[in-house]
C-alpha cells in the first residue's frame, strides 16, 4: 500500500508540473497566431494531442499499479473461529486439520472408502498386508515433492515400511477389513503442520504446548477464500463470552444456543453429523435392568426428541450397511405396558437415569416417558461418566465404519458400557471385520442391528447435529470454509 501511495504521488506531481508548464505557455502566446499556424502545422497538431495521451497513459500506468498492488489494496476477508476445546499441535480437531491437508484415503456418501492423496490400495494375506500407492506428482504446500516416507502413522500392533517414494506398506497383526477407514485423517509432513490442503499455517499462539489461537491464510494467493483466525476456549461459556465481545465472528460446536438465539443478527446452523450417537445405555448386569422385557418396555416408551430424527440403529441410515428391517417401537405406551406387564421383579423399584448437563433437558422428556409407563425414575446430572450406573443417558462417539467391535463386543470391558454379552452379536462382529466379502459384512451387520431391537442393550435416540454461530455480515465468507471443515453426511 505505501508503494502504492508513493508512485501515485510521483505520477500526480509529474502530471501537475506538465499542465502547469503547458498552461504557462499557452498564455504567453498569441492565440490568434497559434490558431492560425494550427492550421498549417502537423507538428502543432501532435502537440496539442500531447495533454490527453499523458491523461490516458498516466491513467493506464496507475491502473496497473492498483491491479499490481491489489492484495495490499483490498486485503483478503477475515472470519475468526472459535472452537472448544484443549488442542497441541498433534491432536488438532478435524475442524481444523481438514483445512491444511486431506487424508490418503476418503470416504463417500455411503461411507464406503475411495482414494484421495491415495491412487489405489491392494489387500492379501486376509486383510492382514495392505499396499498403498500414491498418486504421482503430489506436491505439499511448501512446494517439496510428497514423498511416502514424510508420512509418520500413529497405527497401534501395526508395522509401517516405506519401499519407494510411492508405496506404503501396512502389516497387521490380524484381519481388519476396515483398515483403509483408518486412513481417513488428513496427513503432513513429518514434524510439522505442513500438508496438502486449502489452508497454511500463517502463526500459532501457545500457553506452553496447548494452542490459543491459529492464523490461517489461503495457500492460493489468488484463491477467494478468507483467512481464518482461531481461538481455542477451555470450556463453552468462555467461548461464548469471546464471542459477545466480539473477539471472534462465529462459534463451532456450541451445545447449548439458548442464550445466543434472541440476539440481533446472529445466525444459528445446525449440521447433521453422524459420528456422535445420543442414546440410553442400559447396565445389563444390573439386578433390575438385567430384565429384557424391562429394558424393552423403556426402550418402547422413550420418548421423540424434538426437531431431532429418531432412530433405532446405532449405524446411521447413509452407511452403506444400515438395514432398513431394522424395526422397533418407538414412543409406543400401549406396547411399552404389554412389556413391561412382563417383568417380573423390581416394577417397584427406582431407576436412576444419569447424563450429563447439555443433554439435561432431554433426560427430563425420558424420566416424564418413563414415569407414564409406571416406572418410578430420578435424574441425576453429572459432568463425567461414573463408572457404576444404572441408565446413562450420553453423546457416544462412533466410527466412520460400520465396525462397532469396541462398544458391543464382550470382551471390549472398558467401551462396552452396557456390559452386553452376547455370543451372537460377538460373533457377527467378529466376522465383519475378518471377512473380504463386503456382503457378507453387510448381513453379519444386518443381523447385529436386528439382535439389537430383539434384546436392547440400548435406546438409540438420534444422531448429534453440530450447532454454527455466527454473525450475519460473514455469513458468505464462512460459506466458503464450513464445508470443508463439517461434512454434512
Amino acid at each position: 500500500m505505501k508503494k502504492l501511495v508513493f508512485f501515485s504521488l510521483i505520477i500526480s506531481r509529474f502530471i501537475t508540473r506538465y499542465f502547469k508548464k503547458l498552461s504557462s505557455r499557452q498564455r504567453g502566446a498569441n492565440f490568434t497566431v497559434v490558431k492560425q499556424n494550427q492550421a498549417k502545422s502537423p507538428a502543432l497538431k501532435l502537440k496539442n494531442l500531447q495533454q490527453p495521451l499523458l491523461l490516458f497513459f498516466g491513467g493506464a500506468l496507475v491502473l496497473f499499479l492498483i491491479w499490481f498492488f491489489r492484495d495490499n489494496l483490498m486485503p483478503k476477508p477475515v472470519v475468526s473461529e472459535g472452537i472448544i476445546g484443549l488442542y497441541t499441535e498433534d491432536n488438532l480437531p478435524p475442524t481444523v486439520t481438514s483445512l491444511l491437508s486431506r487424508p490418503l484415503v476418503n470416504l463417500n456418501q455411503s461411507g464406503q472408502p475411495v482414494p484421495d492423496l491415495a491412487e489405489k490400495w491392494q489387500s492379501t494375506d486376509e486383510a492382514k498386508l495392505y499396499t498403498l500407492t500414491l498418486k504421482p506428482n503430489l506436491f505439499w504446500n511448501d512446494q517439496t515433492p510428497l514423498k511416502s516416507s514424510d508420512i509418520k502413522f500413529n497405527l497401534e500392533d501395526i508395522q509401517v515400511s516405506y519401499p519407494d517414494d510411492q508405496t506404503i506398506i501396512f502389516k497387521l497383526t490380524d484381519s481388519f477389513n476396515p483398515f483403509p477407514v483408518l486412513l481417513n485423517d488428513p496427513v503432513f509432513k513429518q514434524g510439522s503442520l505442513v500438508g496438502d490442503g486449502l489452508y497454511n499455517v500463517s502463526s500459532i499462539e501457545k500457553n506452553k504446548s496447548v494452542i490459543t489461537k491459529m492464523v490461517l491464510m489461503p495457500a492460493n494467493k489468488n484463491s477467494n477464500l478468507p483467512e481464518i483466525n482461531i481461538r481455542f476456549y477451555p470450556d463453552e461459556q468462555t467461548a461464548k463470552t469471546s464471542f459477545a465481545l466480539g473477539e471472534i465472528n462465529s462459534l463451532l460446536g456450541v451445545s447449548d444456543t439458548g442464550d445466543l438465539v434472541d440476539q440481533p443478527a446472529i445466525l444459528i446452523n445446525q449440521v447433521q453429523i453422524y459420528n456422535k450417537l445420543v442414546a440410553i445405555f442400559y447396565n445389563t448386569k444390573d439386578p433390575i435392568l438385567s430384565d429384557k422385557n424391562l429394558r424393552k418396555a423403556l426402550n418402547c416408551v422413550a420418548p421423540n426428541v424434538t426437531d431431532e430424527e429418531r432412530i433405532q440403529s446405532p449405524i446411521p441410515k447413509t452407511s452403506w450397511a444400515f438395514s432398513d428391517e431394522t424395526k422397533g417401537c418407538i414412543d409406543d405406551l400401549a406396547q411399552a405396558k404389554s412389556y413391561f406387564a412382563k417383568v417380573q421383579n423390581g416394577k417397584d423399584s427406582t431407576i436412576t437415569l444419569v447424563t450429563t448437563p447439555n443433554l439435561s433437558a432431554v433426560g427430563e422428556q425420558v424420566v416424564t416417558a418413563w414415569k407414564s409407563l409406571g416406572m418410578n425414575t430420578v435424574l441425576r446430572v453429572e459432568s463425567g461418566i461414573p463408572q457404576n450406573f444404572q441408565a446413562l443417558l450420553i453423546a457416544q462417539t462412533v466410527p466412520k465404519d460400520p465396525d462397532q467391535y469396541a462398544l458391543w463386543h464382550s470382551t471390549q470391558t472398558t467401551t462396552n458400557l452396557s456390559q452386553l454379552k452376547s455370543d451372537r452379536i460377538d460373533k457377527d462382529l467378529e466376522d465383519g471385520r475378518k471377512t473380504t466379502d463386503n456382503q457378507v459384512r453387510k448381513d453379519r451387520y444386518a443381523d447385529f442391528q436386528k439382535l439389537l431391537i430383539e434384546d436392547p442393550p440400548a435406546t438409540f435416540l438420534y444422531f448429534d447435529k453440530m450447532n454454527i454461530v455466527y454473525r450475519q455480515n460473514i455469513a458468505n465468507q464462512l460459506k466458503k470454509v464450513i464445508n470443508y471443515q463439517i461434512y454434512e453426511e
